[in-house]
């Protein structure tokens, strides 16, 4: 018996995957276990947040430019194929070192007050990509749960949140108000994993 109902999903979250062309310039040493973050970051990382100083002894700052030029080139791209507006820069551009154990706790990529305005935010999966996990953003969605709502055709719509599978040489653009976490497994126990993330807004 063929289905007499269309399902809709309405107001769907953009998600953006783009296989980055020139991730094969971009190889970087193993590095030991350090725990590196601001003080009000809740989980043990090793990052650069909000920026890669120029000074940064992984990666230089010749190669920190190099690489804001040679991800926005897709980028832009993609934009174009999407008529979404091409005039973009970086607000920001960061590293994340993940070792066993450590991970992010669900945030976002927001602003601070007084900043500008983030357009998209992005993560490049450089080395040992492990999923990025995201978080729905209509937090009402429990009003609609009942008992056994996990085996319904509508559960990814309940869902609080699901692992989104990446790989190296990826990168995944998404909307700053998304919340997003990075949690530790088993099987990174003895795998140095690194991304850099990154925000950018309109060139006006």
């Amino acid at each position: 018996m063929s289905n007499n109902f269309e399902m809709i999903g309405l107001f769907p979250v953009p998600l953006l995957k783009i296989k980055f062309k020139d991730h094969y310039k971009y190889n970087f040493p193993e590095v030991e276990k350090r725990d590196q973050k601001p003080d009000d970051w809740e989980d043990s990382v090793h990052t650069t947040f909000p920026d890669i100083p120029d000074d940064d002894l992984i990666v230089p700052s010749t190669v920190r430019d190099s690489l804001k030029i040679d991800l926005k080139y897709p980028i832009v791209e993609v934009f174009e194929q999407l008529n979404l507006p091409i005039n973009i820069k970086f607000l920001n551009l960061w590293y994340n070192i993940y070792h066993d154990n450590q991970g992010q706790e669900k945030h976002t990529h927001f602003p601070g007050v007084g900043q500008p305005v983030t357009f998209w935010s992005g993560i490049y999966y450089n080395k040992n990509a492990s999923p990025t996990k995201f978080f729905n953003i209509n937090n009402m969605v429990d009003t609609q749960k009942f008992k056994g709502w996990e085996e319904s055709h509508i559960a990814p719509c309940l869902a609080e949140g699901g692992l989104y599978t990446v790989e190296d040489g990826d990168i995944l653009l998404f909307p700053p108000y998304l919340e997003h976490s990075v949690q530790s497994e088993p099987q990174h126990k003895d795998k140095m994993r690194m991304t850099f993330s990154f925000n950018i807004t309109l060139n006006l």
